[in-house]
């Protein structure tokens, strides 16, 4: 299977209200936000984030519409 990819990118083409835009590609799914919504250091950290939940499987991407959805860690 191929690893997967997910990573932020600043943009300011973004819908009017909209802060962050999760964007499907190729590659992956890019998280688009918008400079002057965050510091460089949470955008960097969020990145840091991503990497991980896509990398050690917490998160996966799907064809179907996006990410699929975190494992349910509760206790029954």
């Amino acid at each position: 299977m191929e690893s997967q990819r997910c990573w932020l990118v600043w943009s300011e083409d973004l819908p009017d209200g909209e802060v962050v835009v999760p964007i499907k590609t190729k590659d992956g799914l890019a998280i688009a936000c918008r400079p002057g919504q965050m510091t460089k250091q949470m955008f960097d950290d969020l990145n840091a984030v991503a990497r991980h939940v896509i990398g050690v499987g917490i998160v996966s991407i799907n064809d179907n519409g996006g990410c699929g959805k975190p494992p349910d860690r509760r206790r029954e």
